[in-house]
């Protein structure tokens, strides 16, 4: 039985650029296929990563340049959700009330080169040698300099449409320029694509390609509508991504990477992280894993599930909602639903030990008889809402076991060297 939502209009907050308004126009039509009646009201917030376009991201700052205002304002109950391209949500500082309730299905994950319209070439190895590739991306200009050590590589910044106005100013000396696939194919700017770089040549971003909605880790109301988006093959391989970044540890100023793929239940994934200028890296991979078999791995490794303690959401059938400290269940309507919704933690409690057999179905005895009630947990900040959760917990120890290998192939030193660099990328 599909879920019946509490509100009949729910506040959407999203940036103001052209590419996230567009983002945000896809989830309401998706929906609205789901929820027809419902209605969507778009809040435009501008965030620090938007405000100043003149640093190169990895001088601003690492943590949350697209996300912290919006979350200021899905803290303070000015918006339900918030709609972001799912790179841009680290993976280490989500704050602790709040999660990923959903994500969407994944579109191309891989970069693209836009060439410069005077330039009559079709491939970055047709550029000439000293050729200018703008790029604001870290991990981009260190496997590009690994892979093509014969350009120069410079900031630039902005939005998408910002980024296509500076390269056709002949004037800043941009050849090319380097972005996601997906952004250009969602503004529908397919024909600006000169090439598209296998990920052999360059790994794409943790999350690139795929959207995903922020909530408030007690709005069950919301979570529960949201559920309806998830895509569980992109949903398994965004939690690998995300679980390797936040034990490989990294934000803007780190060059770290990934490729996945899950079919048919296994998983392949691989990682890599580099120093600034491409001359050292680590890079191993993991494959052939059924995640459906309970992995086993080392006592070091942290587990970043949510403990079981007030982040804990307790779900019911549509009919029923458990959710305090002292299991009480309550019959949920719209009046109660505030006080059934747990408050966020004063304080992250420590990680539990790992574990690897998944958490099974709470059942509890009420009146009309016996219910069921599935225990939501996190899963690197990430709800698997309708998706088995052994595959869920396996995907997230896939990621932190591949973190785990780069750590001991000697990434520990390369990233000590880009703690130690004073400047990150030149300002033109």
């Amino acid at each position: 039985m599909q879920y019946v939502p509490l509100r009949s209009k729910y506040k959407i907050g999203t940036r103001q650029s052209e590419l996230a308004l567009v983002q945000t126009e896809s989830v309401i039509e998706q929906l609205h296929k789901f929820y027809p009646n419902i209605e969507y009201e778009v809040i435009k917030i501008k965030t620090i990563g938007d405000k100043n376009l003149l640093d190169p991201l990895a001088n601003i700052g690492d943590k949350g340049l697209f996300t912290k205002e919006l979350e200021v304002e899905l803290d303070r109950n000015n918006i339900d959700f918030v709609v972001h391209s799912l790179k841009d949500v680290p993976s280490t500082v989500l704050p602790p009330n709040m999660v990923i309730g959903a994500i969407l299905e994944r579109a191309d994950p891989r970069d693209a080169v836009v060439i410069a319209p005077w330039h009559k070439k079709t491939s970055l190895s047709e550029l000439p040698h000293g050729s200018v590739i703008g790029t604001s991306s870290t991990r981009r200009i260190a496997q590009l300099k690994l892979n093509y050590p014969q350009f120069t590589y410079k900031n630039i910044r902005g939005n998408m449409n910002t980024r296509w106005e500076k390269l056709n100013n002949r004037e800043l000396g941009y050849d090319a320029m380097i972005a996601a696939v997906a952004g250009l194919q969602r503004l529908k700017w397919n024909d600006r694509i000169s090439e598209i770089i296998e990920p052999d040549r360059l790994l794409y971003a943790i999350g690139q390609g795929a959207l995903g909605i922020e909530c408030r880790h007690n709005d069950i109301d919301t979570i529960r509508m949201l559920s309806v988006l998830n895509h569980e093959p992109t949903v398994i391989r965004c939690i690998a991504e995300r679980a390797f970044l936040r034990r490989i540890g990294g934000g803007c100023s780190i060059p770290n990477a990934v490729r996945t793929t899950y079919i048919e239940k296994e998983l392949v994934m691989d990682g890599m992280l580099l120093n600034l200028d491409g001359s050292r890296f680590v890079k191993d991979h993991v494959e052939n894993l059924d995640l459906t078999i309970p992995i086993t791995t080392t006592k070091h490794v942290p587990t970043f599930f949510v403990p079981h303690s007030d982040d804990e959401l307790l779900l019911a059938d549509d009919e029923m909602q458990a959710a305090d400290r002292r299991n009480l269940k309550r019959k949920r309507t719209e009046s109660d639903i505030d006080s059934v919704l747990v408050p966020p933690p004063a304080q992250q409690p420590p990680s539990p030990p790992l574990s690897t057999t998944s958490s099974t179905a709470t059942t509890s005895a009420a009146s009309t008889g016996t219910e069921t009630v599935s225990l939501l947990r996190h899963y690197a900040h990430v709800c698997g809402v309708n998706i088995n959760e052994t595959i869920l917990e396996n995907a997230e120890l896939c990621g932190t076991n591949l973190a785990v290998k780069l750590m001991q192939l000697g990434a520990d030193s390369i990233l000590e060297e880009i703690q130690q660099s004073s400047v990150i990328i030149p300002t033109p």
